[in-house]
């Protein structure tokens, strides 16, 4: 009953606007849609940091509503007697990195999946070889960047496994 209702309700809306009203309407919602988007990337690059830390985003105060099934107290538990799993440090080879263009700026392309997502948009991904000479004096400083971020993360997950190697009895590790 309800759905009919809303019909009938709908239906009266669309006589009153006007073709000016519509366009605002839809940009309104195409701008509503942009902003959700851009909170699933952003919320996705916040899992992907927070697991790269060793957290996950319940311990650092972020509850996702699609967990609504499975109860936090449950997760906390089972987290603190699960072993980390050991840090290795991944060298980034400059030679078999892969690059983007967006807005203008050259990034380097961090994992396989933001590939898949960059080539759906229309972005093009390049290996190294195949930078625009234009920018190839950037790639030094973006692999150098990324190196320096790379050591920062395997340092805190080194200290969150020797944290739980010293509890445990495993090996401690040393920071790079």
């Amino acid at each position: 009953m309800s759905i009919l209702l809303d019909k009938r309700e709908l239906k009266k809306a669309a006589k009153e606007l006007s073709l000016v009203k519509l366009q605002e309407v839809i940009s309104t919602l195409n701008a509503v849609i942009a902003e959700r988007e851009k909170e699933a990337e952003i919320i996705g690059q916040l899992e992907q940091l927070a697991k790269s830390q060793g957290f996950t985003l319940e311990q650092l105060g972020y509850k996702l509503s699609n967990d609504v099934i499975s109860s936090p107290i449950q997760q906390d538990n089972t987290e603190t007697g699960k072993r980390p799993v050991k840090p290795k440090f991944k060298t980034i080879n400059k030679d078999k990195q892969y690059f983007y263009l967006e807005n203008g700026q050259l990034n380097l392309l961090r994992t396989h999946t933001m590939k898949k997502g960059l080539q759906e948009r229309g972005v093009e991904v390049v290996p190294v070889t195949k930078v625009d000479k234009k920018y190839a004096k950037q790639v030094d400083a973006i692999i150098a960047e990324a190196t320096a971020q790379a050591l920062e993360n395997y340092n805190s997950k080194v200290d969150a496994w020797n944290e739980w190697a010293a509890v445990n009895g495993e090996e401690i590790l040393s920071k790079k």
